[in-house]
């Protein structure tokens, strides 16, 4: 057979219409894979916010695995993707897994199972506190928990739904005091109320005490005790079992940031994916050679500028200074 036979076949082939269809279904095919891969495996997720630098910056791309496998073994420093109460999405680092115990103290300074190091910038803390991240099955005993473990194990309980109530009291070592007591005291410059004391932050509550124990006489430590009652027939709530594994997640930036330390507890059903180590050093390699090319680009553009020629100064005389000046003696005088 000819060159030229092979060839003529060869064109018939490819203008066929199983050729086409064949052309058409490899297309489809792939599409479909990347659509999977797109919302079931690997998803591109752009940093809102300013809370990972200097590791990522706003509007750098992280890829978050949303395998089962990779969010059934989230370490200590991972970076994962997930969503707050109110529905929106962040990414945060991971500080603590569920069984570990942390202790931040009010220097900032951090101790984990881990690591220990100095978060800079950290100011949530005003007085050293040491906290355990619960396990799926972990049983929660109230009375056993500090105040800022009593304020997670709330959180967690209304993200979970339970019908409950609060009771707070005010106690001077073993006296129970009036808790309109609490409201000559001052956080800022204003007074507080009562009605903010059952949900009022760790740190408010903390400072509520001082006020009252260096206005009290006597020695005894000043205690704002919570009790939680259920809402159906007003038992009381001594222990929670904890439903899901729980993490602790934290910004890079430690200010103006909301993390766990502000929200609490993050719940295993509540984190979409891990960043892949893989393809996000891909993609740090594609942000570096673009913002080089962005700086070469601007680079020869201002060169450009540069080497244009300077624009000539010269005042140019007006019509009437030129009707004023004397006429110019000719050659032949």
């Amino acid at each position: 057979m000819s060159a030229l036979d092979r060839k003529v076949k060869f064109l018939q082939r490819r203008h066929s219409k199983s050729y086409v269809f064949f052309l058409v279904f490899i297309l489809g095919v792939a599409f479909a894979v990347m659509l999977l891969v797109r919302y079931y495996v690997l998803e591109p997720v752009r940093m809102p916010d300013n809370s990972l630098y200097p590791k990522f910056k706003t509007n750098s791309v992280m890829w978050m695995c949303k395998l089962p496998s990779c969010t059934e073994s989230i370490k200590c420093g991972d970076f994962v993707w997930g969503v707050l109460r109110n529905h929106s999405k962040m990414v945060r680092k991971v500080l603590a897994v569920p069984g570990d115990t942390i202790t931040i103290t009010n220097n900032a300074k951090v101790y984990t199972p881990k690591r220990n190091f100095k978060w800079n910038g950290e100011d949530a803390f005003i007085e050293t506190r040491s906290i355990y991240v619960p396990r799926k099955g972990d049983t929660l005993y109230f009375d056993k928990l500090n105040d800022v473990e009593e304020d997670y194990l709330i959180s967690l309980m209304n993200e979970q739904n339970e019908q409950f109530y609060i009771k707070s009291s005010l106690w001077q070592g073993n006296r129970e005091m009036p808790i309109e007591r609490i409201g000559s005291t001052k956080l800022g410059n204003r007074l507080v109320s009562l009605q903010e004391l059952d949900y009022m932050p760790w740190q408010d509550r903390y400072l509520v005490e001082l006020q009252i124990f260096q206005s009290e006489p006597g020695n005894a430590p000043i205690h704002l005790k919570r009790e939680l009652f259920n809402k159906q027939d007003s038992s009381k709530i001594t222990f929670y079992v904890v439903p899901e594994d729980c993490y602790y997640l934290i910004c890079e930036k430690s200010s103006h940031c909301a993390d766990s330390r502000e929200m609490g507890y993050f719940t295993k059903n509540r984190l979409l994916g891990r960043a892949n180590k893989s393809a996000n050093k891909i993609q740090k390699k594609i942000d570096t050679h673009i913002s080089q090319a962005k700086k070469l680009v601007t680079m020869a553009i201002n060169g450009k500028q540069n080497n244009k020629p300077p624009k000539d100064k010269t005042i140019k005389p007006s019509a009437k200074e030129k009707k004023r000046r004397p006429p110019k003696p000719s050659k032949k005088d």
